[in-house]
């Protein structure tokens, strides 16, 4: 489309669950997921000569009083849950850093000193430019780290006259932070046009095999959460399903009619939304597989309950749809499902031989109904492809290999609400998610079934190249192929103050076929065996557990390391 930047990767950590931009925060609810994922980010998108900018920075993690809050954060907080992603963009090499509209520690994040130029530019060590987030400037703050103003209408605070009081020098540094990331990746002589003479490029097809890709990514992300049973995947003796919910036939929402912020099951709202192109409904992909499987389709899209349940009677098998979406600007109300679906839910599971329950969520949610239900199954807003992907998990196309980026709370009790406070105080330290003990999960952080167990080795250790190496073998003890995605957790001695085991690596399996194994392990350098404590230390000895989740430990190793070592 002719642009060399996008405005991604969007990296903060989850704090609040309602938080309205979670759909767009690929760390999910963990600084060493969102680390690993904004790497790859960073480094496929640059290696197509376009840069990147990491957001939001930082601690950015409500919409409430988004433009006002002021964050309050913990130096070991900080290091430890909220910058490990921006530091692995940082160190993939990101172009820019957009700074957000809150305040830190009484300063607006684009004018605060301490976070740009004390731990960004120096400690993190990042050596592009930072812009604004659009109006989000409040004064000429070069000297304080921002380098870039992008205002939502003009304003003086980036014009000459007001530049002309700053020090030569931090002009300098600005403008040669800018066309450093500009040459290095090569958009002076790569950029095809120059807006407005630009329309050429916007109206021009380039969607090439994107569905195919959309397809790919939307079948390996569902996340098969519950399978009592064994109801999935369909198979023989299924002579009939019911399709039912109002999130079957979604269809796609167009800002451009409507208000910008709304966002629908496909995608999230705001400056991030993406209209899903000819999107495959629940219903659709669904109705096509039966099909092809001679398996009738009883269809009750309407959300009443008296005909859903005559529907379920009629059907071997029941599927409700249900799903919520969110928007920028504001965070969420609740964490409940929409147009009355838990109800809906628990009336279909009353009435149907078997119900499976398909949810198209922006990110946590409550089911209360779980109990009452056979299976469940996840897509976090899955895009255009999202009918065809669920109908080949829920068919056995393709085996559920999706895992919870995010704990799913037993209630909204088991999470941290936004705060309609003037200071927003993170008082619960590293206590978020799957960290804090209090909290109850529904469903775990990097929980997600296959149609398969799985059983782990006994985990070993030993020295490596990288430092420690931890390994064990997956074992596929069940009677279909499957794929296994094993995690490390290190549990820290009592000195670095951790509120659990953190996780600190995952891999994914290839498919393995029954009786099938794979040795899979875990490397843990200085970064991974470190903790904070007025700088980073490297732990002398640790507990690394392997296992399904946060909450499935299989097997655990003891590791011992050159202690005291700061990393530098």
């Amino acid at each position: 489309k002719g642009a060399n930047t996008i405005l991604g990767p969007s990296i903060n950590v989850h704090r609040v669950a309602r938080n309205g931009r979670n759909f767009e925060y690929l760390s999910g609810d963990d600084p060493f997921l969102g680390g690993k994922l904004a790497e790859q980010y960073v480094s496929g998108v640059q290696s197509q000569g376009v840069m990147t900018v990491m957001k939001h920075f930082v601690f950015n993690n409500q919409e409430t009083n988004r433009n006002s809050e002021d964050s309050l954060v913990e130096d070991q907080a900080a290091w430890e849950l909220y910058y490990p992603p921006f530091q692995a963009a940082v160190d993939a090499g990101v172009s820019g850093t957009m700074c957000s509209y809150n305040k830190e520690d009484g300063d607006y994040s684009c004018s605060n000193n301490r976070r740009l130029n004390e731990d960004l530019k120096g400690k993190m060590g990042f050596r592009g430019f930072v812009q604004s987030d659009w109006g989000a400037t409040h004064a000429t703050s070069v000297t304080s780290g921002l380098d870039m103003d992008m205002p939502m209408v003009t304003d003086p605070l980036f014009q000459p006259e007001a530049l002309s009081q700053v020090p030569e020098k931090s002009i300098d540094e600005a403008v040669t932070r800018t066309l450093a990331a500009m040459v290095r990746m090569g958009v002076m002589n790569s950029t095809k046009c120059t807006p407005p003479a630009c329309n050429d490029y916007f109206v021009k097809d380039v969607r090439g095999d994107h569905a195919a890709v959309a397809l790919k990514a939307a079948k390996e992300s569902v996340v098969l959460l519950q399978n009592e049973g064994g109801v999935l995947p369909i198979g023989a003796g299924v002579g009939s399903i019911a399709v039912i919910g109002s999130p079957a036939v979604a269809t796609a929402y167009n800002p451009t009619h409507g208000a910008w912020d709304q966002g629908d099951y496909y995608s999230g709202g705001g400056s991030g939304h993406v209209v899903a192109s000819d999107p495959v409904s629940p219903l659709a992909g669904l109705k096509a597989r039966a099909k092809t499987a001679g398996i009738e389709v009883i269809e009750s899209t309407s959300d009443d309950i008296y005909a859903a349940q005559q529907a379920a009677a009629k059907a071997d098998i029941a599927i409700v749809v249900a799903g919520t979406t969110s928007g920028e600007s504001q965070d969420r109300p609740n964490l409940i499902l929409d147009n009355n679906a838990d109800q809906l839910i628990a009336a279909v599971a009353s009435t149907a031989k078997k119900t499976v329950v398909l949810t198209m969520i922006p990110g946590v949610v409550v089911m209360p109904w779980r109990t009452q239900v056979d299976a469940i199954a996840t897509l976090f807003l899955g895009g255009q492809e999202t009918g065809t992907a669920f109908a080949a998990v829920v068919f056995g196309d393709h085996g559920p290999t999706g895992r919870l980026p995010v704990m799913l709370p037993d209630t909204e009790a088991d999470t941290i609400d936004p705060s309609s406070d003037a200071q927003v105080m993170y008082s619960e330290g590293m206590k978020t998610s799957y960290r804090n003990p209090s909290f109850k999960a529904a469903f775990p952080f990097g929980h997600g079934l296959a149609y398969t167990n799985f059983s782990f080795s006994t985990p070993s250790a030993a020295s490596c190249a990288q430092g420690v190496c931890v390994s064990t073998t997956i074992t596929n003890t069940g009677a279909a192929p499957g794929v296994a995605v094993p995690q490390a957790y290190v549990e820290f001695p009592k000195a670095a103050n951790h509120p659990a085991p953190l996780l600190k690596g995952f891999k994914k399996t290839k498919v393995l076929q029954p009786g099938a194994s794979e040795k899979v392990t875990f490397e843990l350098g200085d970064r991974e065996l470190s903790y904070w404590d007025k700088d980073w230390v490297k732990t002398g000895s640790a507990v690394v557990h392997v296992g399904a989740s946060s909450a499935d430990f299989r097997g655990k190793v003891t590791v011992t390391t050159a202690a005291d070592l700061v990393v530098v």
